[in-house]
């Protein structure tokens, strides 16, 4: 089985069933349209602008490290200028002798003679000397966050990839049954004259034409709904590229199809021959690509990372326990025209240690510990889940893969019946009935042949994003 999976993985269907065309030079694939709805996705771009908010987060942690100056500047307007009163000489208690002596002495301007303007500047500079690790801490929970969420925004670029794959496949599985229904329509109107003339001949009777006329006109509708379909796809491909939504470009296959009949029925063969076999009995393919997975997908980094983050938050609130120094020097302006000097410096150290908060802080660590192992814990969850999805994914595609072989026999099959019995109702040897079911069989043969071709290519394409290196 793995020989002719090997044999028509990833081929593309350039080709049509009875020869091939040339596909156009400029045509868009599909990086092009990844290279594009990259550059111009909206939620993309937001999830960018998150990532360097989180970076600018890390360095504005880092900074809190170094020096920090302020500076306060006031200018006070006063009202009149203040003075002080001079002190009484003598005892208090005595005559009025001493207080006529007080009244005598003149007042003191406390900031200069009639000086009603004060300013006043404070400038400090700070510089943490010990914080028992806070610090440190805080810049790596910062950096933990800046790593979660660069992840977020690899996941958000590989969701869109895979949605561009889809919308670009639906569009090639819609021009595809536009082409089954028109060939459909063809069919059945020149059937439908053989019969208008067959009529014409007296070779066929009235019931005849009308069922031909019935499965023609039913044939139209389906192509008016087939067009319906593929300018739906159309929108919703442009949607995720940022164009017009009324906007079409010649798309390229993505796989490649041989055209050779006995390789097909060949590869059918091979497929009825080993039915019974499970997909899943030899699979060290799912193995590898789940260990690649659990090593690579963004949800299980940016789990990780946030487990890490919480685990230096709760170290660096369980710091605050510990002393915090800091050295502290300024210098202080106060512009009274009576002071002298007016201005002074000052240098200090600040030992700040919170003795008792009533277990506050240790219950805030706690707390934060109890989510890391909340987010370890989902981790694991999520890998089974992976595990799950790799298998899943791997079992479609090789479902996928063997419905091709078979489906385009059938269409071979198809082809030629519809041959057959048209020669034969020709010949009155077969009823118009008989010609009618042939042309069903072929439609519905070609449409499974090609829904199967386009679900293998999605089927490939969802297995890589399990993975999470699509």
């Amino acid at each position: 089985m793995r020989r002719w999976n090997r044999g028509i993985r990833w081929l593309s269907i350039g080709l049509t069933l009875s020869g091939g065309f040339a596909p156009a030079a400029k045509a868009e694939n599909l990086r092009d349209a990844w290279a594009i709805s990259l550059s111009v996705n909206q939620g993309l771009r937001a999830q960018q602008e998150t990532s360097t908010a989180a970076g600018f987060d890390v360095k504005a942690a880092n900074s809190a490290r170094y020096v920090t100056v302020r500076s306060y500047n006031i200018d006070a307007f006063l009202a009149q200028s203040p003075k002080t009163k001079p002190a009484t000489v003598g005892n208090s208690s005595s005559t009025s002798g001493g207080s006529a002596t007080a009244a005598a002495l003149p007042t003191v301007s406390l900031l200069g003679a009639h000086q009603t303007f004060l300013p006043i500047s404070l400038t400090t500079a700070s510089l943490p000397i010990y914080t028992g690790g806070k610090l440190l801490k805080t810049v790596d929970s910062a950096r933990h966050q800046l790593n979660a969420q660069k992840t977020e925004e690899v996941r958000t670029a590989i969701e869109l990839k895979l949605t561009v794959a889809e919308a670009y496949v639906a569009v090639l599985r819609a021009q595809r049954s536009l082409e089954t229904t028109r060939s459909n329509v063809e069919q059945l109107a020149s059937f439908a004259r053989d019969v208008k003339n067959r009529l014409d001949q007296g070779l066929a009777i009235r019931s005849d034409d009308l069922a031909a006329q019935v499965s023609l006109s039913n044939a139209q509708l389906s192509e008016i709904q087939a067009r319906t379909t593929l300018e739906s796809a159309w929108a919703t491909y442009n949607r995720y590229l940022c164009r017009p939504l009324d906007q079409y470009a010649e798309l390229e296959e993505i796989s490649e199809l041989p055209t050779d009949n006995d390789f097909w029925q060949k590869m059918a063969a091979q497929v009825v021959a080993n039915r019974g076999e499970f997909a899943g009995k030899n699979d060290a393919e799912v193995r590898e690509l789940t260990a690649r997975a659990i090593q690579i997908r963004p949800e299980l980094v940016r789990l990780a990372e946030q487990g890490q983050s919480l685990v230096a938050q709760a170290e660096a609130t369980r710091a605050g326990l510990r002393p915090q120094i800091s050295v502290n020097g300024g210098f202080v302006y106060l512009g009274a025209n009576s002071f002298i000097p007016q201005g002074n410096g000052e240098i200090s150290m600040i030992l700040d240690w919170t003795l008792t908060d009533s277990f506050k802080t240790r219950r805030q660590t706690e707390a934060l510990k109890a989510q890391s192992r909340a987010s370890t814990r989902q981790k694991s969850d999520l890998a089974a889940d992976i595990a799950l999805q790799i298998r899943t994914r791997w079992l479609d595609l090789q479902q996928a893969k063997q419905k091709v072989p078979i489906a385009r026999f059938a269409v071979i099959q198809a082809e030629e019946n519809v041959k057959v019995i048209t020669d034969r109702y020709r010949q009155q040897l077969a009823t118009y009935t008989e010609v009618l079911d042939a042309e069903n069989r072929r439609i519905t043969s070609l449409n499974s042949f090609y829904n199967a071709v386009y679900d293998e290519n999605l089927a490939g394409f969802r297995l890589q994003r399990a993975v999470g290196d699509i």
